[in-house]
């Protein structure tokens, strides 16, 4: 029987192409398109990976990695009572002793502080430690299930006059105890209206959780709200610069203050 069936064709050169070529052609663009749908399939594979490294690494899936328990916030001034939890989340958070805040710059009466803590119940927290737990004290007297408030992170201020710290304003008059309200040339200054921030410290197992940026943005709106100053400085070195821009600072520039070492950079936020 005659057959219809087109012959395969000519490899001579210069002949005429007939229809399996053609076929040929669209079965490269085949090959290029299920390319392009392989280059595509990667991407999405590179994108996907790319947000669950990025969520794994997010401040809250730290917080949920540090902490075994629902972590709740509660931001409030430190007291009297919390003094050594202060101290002990000082040494923790700051490994240089001549950048922390002393003891007696801490309990001064005259020092602003904010702080965040956080209830731990001992029987949901087990095996968990952090540096402050063991000067914790506990949230209600004679709660049944034994709850303490931890602190996690505090703001130590004071006033100063200028517009950026100054080693004085790093100070304290060292007969606060007996001034009995009278002026000192250093340290706070009562009519002042910069808040002098002279330390931020997070306990270390918590750091890239958030709280940092937590503690500093409610600080700030509590100034702002309370139209005590109008604005806060504080110093920091310069691998923080960027992150105290991202609160909302503007770096001056390098600061004099030879506080701790020196090597500081002024940064500024304004409330007013």
């Amino acid at each position: 029987m005659a057959t219809t069936e087109r012959q395969p064709p000519s490899s001579v050169e210069g002949s005429s192409p007939s229809r399996p070529t053609m076929f040929h052609r669209l079965s490269d663009n085949a090959i290029d398109e299920s390319s392009d749908a392989d280059s595509d399939f990667v991407k999405l594979q590179k994108t996907i990976s790319k947000e669950r490294r990025e969520a794994r690494e997010s401040p809250q899936a730290r917080l949920q990695r540090a902490c075994p328990f629902t972590f709740h916030p509660n931001i409030r001034p430190l007291s009297k009572s919390d003094y050594e939890s202060c101290i002990a989340l000082e040494n923790a958070a700051f490994p240089d002793p001549a950048h922390r805040a002393t003891p007696e710059k801490a309990s001064s009466p005259y020092a602003n502080m904010g702080s965040v803590f956080c209830t731990v119940v001992p029987e949901k927290a087990k095996n968990w430690t952090i540096e402050t737990l063991d000067t914790a004290k506990p949230v209600e007297t004679d709660r049944p299930n034994g709850a303490k408030s931890v602190l996690v992170a505090h703001i130590v201020a004071t006033r100063c006059t200028g517009n950026t710290i100054t080693d004085k304003d790093m100070d304290y008059p060292k007969d606060w105890r007996t001034r009995r309200g009278r002026s000192a040339d250093v340290g706070h200054q009562e009519s002042g209206r910069t808040v002098a921030l002279h330390s931020m410290a997070v306990a270390p197992k918590l750091h890239g959780c958030g709280i940092g940026q937590m503690i500093i943005k409610a600080y700030l709106q509590q100034m702002k709200d309370a139209q005590v100053a109008d604005r806060v400085a504080l110093i920091c070195q310069d691998y923080l610069v960027t992150y105290y821009e991202r609160l909302g600072f503007k770096c001056i520039g390098k600061s004099p203050v030879e506080f701790g070492g020196g090597g500081w950079h002024d940064m500024v936020s304004r409330t007013s």
